[in-house]
């Protein structure tokens, strides 16, 4: 289990994948049935872990050892992080294993010569007195950030990012946030099922199903283990989609027979939130720029069995001739740092702030490609799954001058809850450990 571990930690942080993929990815690889169901919780838990703490980690083996973790070789650097972890958070391993293991798996990767170093580095961290270690550490730190940094094990660079924006008292709560699970929410498709017709079919089945606070037709799920089991699933009743991400199609006013292009619309749940709108008229463009993403849309527009929607491959830079003028809702829901969604993709933390300057540059190419399709007195709707201003109120004040479009306040379109100064002129920014659901942002547009 351990060297399965291991392939999701390296190839996540050392060859900057995606830990999902990877989990599955390395599960899939296991076709003789070799796991069970605890060992396969046992490998995600490991692996999630050590990469959410990696940068903590990082701290304590430049504490212990004369190499710093930056110099060390990766795949050292993988297994002493990997054992940190266990030894840190993994009560029920005890630490004589954790050791043993962390050696074989370094001689399994042909580091012999190193594994006495392995051996002493976390051999000390088992002998240290865990709060008091964490004291030493935090004693050296220079500024409030580092140690936030420290303690929620994220670059300094994003703690200062979040202070700037949101001060140290939001940002503490943004960031324990990310280490909280969200639980799964799902939105009925009511073109096939109705709301109350989902909700008794899983209390039935033995499934906890609470009603979202911001969003109709949506339910918070426990109880489950396998979604794909969950009655409803195979038959298209609903559709997994975090709450937040259902926001920017609550608030576009789409009504029956109105032309929508979805742009980056994979795995596309808000194409199809808004062929739900339409109710079997108007059209539905889901595009996104390969293949692999396409798959995704069509999987669920399958499943659902979904006909007003068109599937394309297509540049979001690029403007689409077909579609000049012609759409009366545009949802731009661009690729962005994800900082609001960093609960479940833990890697994020580690490029989200370097990737900034080039993402906005994308961002902005994209609404040029995107607003041509737009027709007089359309709707765009613009939105993030991050917390970054820099990619949020500053490309939405870019989007009114540059692309001369219009705010307009979402307050209507909004429960009580979260309305504020900031929707009332046309923007809603969702922040994790303050509001439920990820982080994200939502601006609406009229030309």
């Amino acid at each position: 289990m351990r060297r399965a571990v291991f392939d999701i930690v390296y190839g996540t942080l050392e060859e900057k994948g995606h830990s999902d993929d990877w989990f599955h990815r390395v599960v899939k690889q296991d076709s003789a049935g070799a796991w069970n169901r605890q060992e396969k919780g046992f490998i995600r838990r490991v692996s999630y872990g050590t990469i959410e703490r990696a940068a903590a980690s990082d701290r304590v083996i430049d504490h212990f050892s004369k190499i710093p973790a930056a110099r060390l070789k990766p795949v050292i650097r993988s297994i002493l992080r990997m054992g940190i972890y266990e030894l840190w958070y993994m009560d029920s391993v005890p630490a004589a294993a954790t050791c043993n293991e962390m050696v074989k798996l370094t001689k399994q990767k042909k580091f012999q010569g190193l594994a006495g170093f392995v051996n002493g580095v976390l051999r000390n961290v088992a002998r240290a007195d865990k709060e008091e270690l964490c004291r030493e550490i935090l004693d050296k730190c220079r500024r409030e950030t580092e140690k936030m940094a420290f303690i929620y094990s994220v670059p300094e660079e994003l703690a200062i990012l979040l202070t700037e924006a949101y001060g140290k008292k939001t940002t503490k709560k943004i960031l324990d946030s990310f280490e909280r699970e969200n639980p799964l929410t799902i939105r009925v498709q009511t073109s096939n099922a109705s709301t109350s017709q989902v909700q008794d079919n899983l209390m039935k089945a033995g499934i906890q199903a609470i009603s979202c606070p911001y969003v109709e037709h949506a339910f918070r799920l426990s109880g489950m283990e396998r979604v794909e089991e969950v009655p409803g699933f195979e038959e298209g009743h609903f559709i997994i989609q975090d709450e937040s991400s259902m926001l920017p199609v609550m608030v576009s006013g789409i009504r029956p027979g109105d032309s929508v292009m979805d742009v980056c619309s994979s795995p596309g749940g808000k194409a199809l939130h808004a062929a739900d709108l339409l109710g079997g008229t108007g059209k539905v463009s889901a595009r996104d720029v390969s293949e692999y993403k396409l798959q995704r849309i069509r999987e669920n527009v399958q499943r659902l069995k979904v006909s007003n929607i068109e599937i394309k491959l297509w540049d979001g830079r690029t403007a689409d001739p077909e579609w000049e003028k012609r759409a009366d809702v545009v949802i731009v829901d661009v690729p962005c740092s994800g900082i609001g969604v960093i609960g479940r993709k833990p890697e994020i933390r580690y490029t989200a702030v370097q990737n900034v300057p080039e993402l906005q540059r994308l961002q902005r190419e994209i609404l040029r490609g995107a607003v041509k399709a737009l027709k007089p007195g359309g709707t765009l709707i613009y939105s993030t799954c991050t917390v970054n201003p820099a990619e949020n109120e500053e490309n939405a004040r870019w989007i009114a001058e540059e692309l001369s479009l219009q705010l307009v306040s979402l307050d209507e379109d909004l429960p009580e809850v979260l309305r504020n100064k900031m929707t009332g002129q046309g923007m809603l920014q969702i922040l994790p450990g303050i509001h439920e659901g990820n982080g994200f942002f939502v601006a609406k547009f009229i030309k």
